[in-house]
């Protein structure tokens, strides 16, 4: 025969399953995940700055001696001196502009570029919240910062390989680690 049964003796519900049970089930689940997050430890108030500074020690609350300015300026050092490196190890004479030192030197502005838009994007997040009286910048902003700096950097790479038919990929990709690796150079530095 070939009509559907409405209750088949083989069904969920004749083997036990009642939404009731599913529905206690879940409580009791939420009332053990409540208990969870009662006895942790998460929800202790913030320390204050005179408990951060017994912690941390007076100097790590100190700001950085180094600016954004000068992160920029070390970043254009790395990559001017990729750039003379390569211009004097292909020509054996210095001050020989060719592929290689022009692909180092694209390598490091894409480096540079994507980075200054990203701290202009932080200067206005954090012009705005001083004028509307806001502790800090929120994360949202600075996210959507982040996000304009990898579009920039994906889509200079993209111009530079379309636009440049003599690129060198190992300049332009060593300069534009190096100028990159200036943010963890400026870490160590702090002090």
């Amino acid at each position: 025969m070939n009509c559907i049964d409405p209750k088949p003796s083989d069904s969920v519900k004749s083997r036990g399953f009642v939404p009731g049970v599913v529905h206690k089930a879940e409580i009791d689940k939420n009332a053990i995940w409540s208990n969870e997050l009662a006895d942790s430890e998460e929800l202790s108030k913030p320390l204050t700055r005179a408990e951060l500074e017994v912690i941390l020690g007076s100097e790590a609350l100190k700001p950085s001696k180094f600016s954004v300015k000068r992160l920029f300026v070390l970043q254009a050092l790395v990559t001017l001196i990729s750039c003379f490196a390569w211009a004097w190890s292909v020509k054996g004479k210095p001050f020989g502009l060719d592929s290689s030192a022009i692909s180092s030197l694209l390598g490091g502005l894409i480096a540079i570029i994507p980075a200054g838009l990203f701290a202009l994007r932080a200067k206005l997040l954090a012009t705005k919240a001083f004028g509307l009286n806001v502790a800090r910048p929120s994360i949202v902003g600075l996210v959507t910062g982040e996000l304009i700096k990898i579009i920039a950097t994906v889509a200079m790479f993209f111009l530079v390989i379309v636009f440049y038919p003599e690129l060198d990929w190992l300049p332009l990709l060593l300069t534009y680690v190096l100028a990159l690796k200036c943010y963890w150079l400026v870490w160590i530095l702090r002090k």
